[in-house]
């Protein structure tokens, strides 16, 4: 059974309005060849709770921060499979084997890493629908239509049936800056994205099983057992990342050479500007490795407007300056330098 006609701006309001009944089911997500699906940023909001994800497209309880794995060939890659349950804002994700992998309540969300079975507690305000098809268990909004980025059909909107189930389909064109246009599957009783496809990448994120309607326990949308707070969870990477390369350093003194590594440099330099009194400035070495600049000796304020000028001496009737952006020039360094120059 196929619904009737509906017209793009009615499929439109049917996704964004639709009536919220109970879900339950299975999505399943597979990136193909798209790789900026794959993997997500982490940032705060000012004043917000840390975002928690609702799934990665490398493994369900991905920890945040994580490096991401090889990517996988998109012929040989599994698709992610996620068991979902959804009433309303509420909502339960678990492994294939029953794991919990996710639940949000009216309140509160816990979010279980791995193994760990003590789950990280955070307000529910702060789970974001993205990764492994999770999008699909979100309402879409009126505003995920408005520019152009897979907001424009590319032409009228069709009707077909989905494991069962009255639907519409559409396609949405790309922006400028993407090649591919993006195929939904519209479920016309609830509105809710069946399935969403980028056929040129390959990629395809849809629920395999779906039951809508049926009532569901409260118990499934709450944790009882231990919990820790959200901030006890995320590490500082900033401080991570100093840490880590700490350690690199200290194994290459142990296994390459000493730091720090001091040698000659074949230096060439682009001259920018110069003026009759023998005045320049000018770049020295590849992609501006260091600034030089002199003008006739003077008592006048000299206003370079670089970053920082590092060194400064006067000598023959010239005011040198200098300032280098990679490494520490040494004494020494500045000594062969000027004795380049021809000023001692």
């Amino acid at each position: 059974m196929t619904p009737g006609e509906i017209s793009w701006v009615g499929l439109l309001t049917l996704m964004v309005d639709g009536p919220d009944l109970p879900v339950r089911g299975v999505i399943s997500s597979r990136d193909g060849d798209d790789t900026s699906r794959q993997y997500f940023g982490w940032a705060v909001i000012g004043g917000q709770p840390m975002p928690v994800f609702a799934g990665f497209a490398s493994a369900v309880d991905a920890e945040p921060g994580a490096m991401p794995p090889d990517e996988p060939d998109p012929a040989e890659q599994e698709p992610v499979l996620i068991r979902v349950w959804r009433a309303g804002r509420r909502v339960r994700l678990e492994r294939p084997d029953g794991r919990p992998s996710l639940i949000v309540g009216d309140s509160e969300c816990w979010r279980f890493r791995g193994d760990d079975p003590v789950p990280v507690v955070a307000p529910s305000s702060a789970v974001v629908y993205q990764g492994n098809g999770t999008d699909l268990l979100d309402r879409r909004e009126a505003n995920s239509f408005v520019g152009n980025d897979f907001t424009r059909p590319t032409g009228p909107v069709g009707s077909t049936t989905f494991l069962g189930r009255p639907a519409y389909t559409v396609e949405l064109a790309p922006p400028s800056h993407k090649p591919y246009p993006l195929q939904l599957v519209v479920d016309a009783e609830t509105g809710l994205v069946l399935q969403q496809r980028n056929d040129g990448f390959g990629s395809v994120d849809e629920w395999v099983e779906i039951a809508v309607g049926e009532p569901l326990d409260d118990e499934l949308f709450r944790w009882q057992g231990p919990s820790v707070p959200e901030a006890h969870d995320w590490p500082d990477p900033e401080r991570e990342w100093h840490a880590d390369q700490a350690r690199r350093l200290e194994w290459f003194r142990a296994n390459v050479a000493p730091l720090p590594l001091r040698l000659e440099l074949d230096l060439g330099v682009f001259v920018h500007e110069h003026d009759p009194d023998g005045s320049f400035q000018a770049s020295i070495g590849e992609d501006h490795l260091g600034m030089l600049a002199r003008r006739p000796s003077s008592d006048a304020e000299w206003e370079l407007r670089w970053d920082e000028v590092q060194h400064r001496w006067s000598a023959g009737g010239w005011d040198w300056a200098l300032t280098w952006r990679e490494g520490q020039l040494t004494e020494a360094g500045l000594a062969s330098l000027k004795q380049a120059l021809g000023r001692t």
